[in-house]
């Protein structure tokens, strides 16, 4: 198989030819807009010794060296072929680092970081364990989960399973999905006396990606729990509320309830800093959204007026239409960050219902 030259941010770096699956060593050309924000998210944060624990074709961590100004970065790769490519990329920048060939679990045991990336093909969740015992007091982690059929319903056991929690086919699949990843890393993270407070979290496309600054004590993990709660649903009529609820308060039908973090998602001070170096750098399609993630409101879930209309049977309205509706009648109301058709309000669920009529 043949070598092709790719240039990303400052780097130039050699893959192999082929679609992103097929290759010998993977890489994702779409995954650029993640790899744009993480590299100001790294360089805004300004940890000191970075690792890229799943490096494949290295253009992560290479990128942190070189645009982040990471003074010390990790690169590793359980794969050999990988690992050799990781160092030719790295000569090809110019570029010094520590280069390891280990399962990501092993090097994460004997090592400990200001800053660990995990991104992984398909679930982290066998590496959270490892990454907790590794990630220093003070640190940021950060976590991509593409296994998005297990967040949003499809396999409620496999989320179990890999999340200790499981998943709802809701109208607010991907918000939730979040919320497991979410709680899944401050738990991991609880078993060794520390805390996982997230300051950017995001579903793009075909992956979830979340980036938290930890700490370390009893006292914080135990108020970091706090912030875990309920959410009752509905599959009858669509209501969800927040608590406990065996029954629906809309149609009294029995609902089905998870237990996740329901505090913030993205930290408004952090998530400003983060949007306005994307705009000095030009990443300006990553700048818009964060910018976006700074004004969601802390509602733990959204209403998809598509998915409440099906429900209910009546006619679809203009989400701009609902939300001008719900402001009128008091109601804090903003279109979701997370669809185009949906809304995040404090009305209760039978007012969004009414208007949506």
């Amino acid at each position: 198989m043949g070598m092709e030259n790719i240039k990303e941010g400052d780097v130039e770096i050699e893959v192999h030819e082929g679609r992103s699956y097929d290759k010998e060593v993977f890489y994702n050309p779409k995954m650029e807009f993640d790899r744009n924000l993480s590299v100001v998210v790294v360089s805004v944060f300004g940890p000191r010794k970075v690792c890229d624990a799943l490096s494949a074709s290295g253009i992560r961590g290479i990128r942190y060296k070189k645009e982040a100004d990471a003074s010390e970065v990790w690169l590793n790769d359980a794969n050999l072929k990988a690992s050799r490519l990781i160092h030719d990329n790295m000569r090809k920048n110019s570029l010094c680092g520590e280069i390891r060939n280990k399962d990501a679990a092993v090097l994460l045991r004997e090592e400990d970081f200001d800053f660990i990336d995990l991104d992984p093909f398909g679930s982290p969740a066998e590496f959270l364990d490892s990454a907790a015992g590794s990630i220093r007091s003070g640190g940021l982690i950060g976590v991509t989960a593409t296994d998005t059929s297990s967040f949003f319903g499809t396999y409620p056991r496999v989320s179990r399973r890999r999340y200790g929690r499981k998943s709802m086919k809701t109208g607010y699949n991907k918000e939730l999905g979040l919320r497991i990843l979410v709680s899944a890393v401050i738990e991991s993270l609880g078993r060794y006396k520390k805390t996982f407070y997230p300051k950017i979290c995001y579903f793009r496309e075909h992956y979830a990606r979340i980036f938290g600054k930890v700490a370390k004590g009893g006292k914080e993990v135990q108020e970091n729990f706090r912030n875990f709660g309920y959410i009752s649903h509905c599959f009858s009529c669509g209501w969800r509320d927040s608590g406990f609820y065996k029954n629906c308060k809309y149609c009294g039908n029995q609902t089905e309830v998870v237990n996740v973090y329901m505090g913030k998602l993205n930290n408004q001070n952090f998530c400003r800093a983060v949007a306005e170096e994307c705009g000095k750098r030009g990443f300006d399609e990553e700048s818009e959204m964060v910018n976006n993630l700074t004004e969601d409101m802390e509602v733990p879930y959204h209403h998809d007026i598509h998915y409440i209309a099906k429900k209910h049977t009546i006619p679809v309205k203009k989400t701009e239409s609902i939300i001008e509706r719900l402001c009128e009648c008091g109601y804090k109301t903003k279109k979701s960050v997370y669809s185009p058709t949906a809304v995040k309000t404090e009305a209760p669920f039978d007012k969004v219902v009414e208007m949506i009529k």
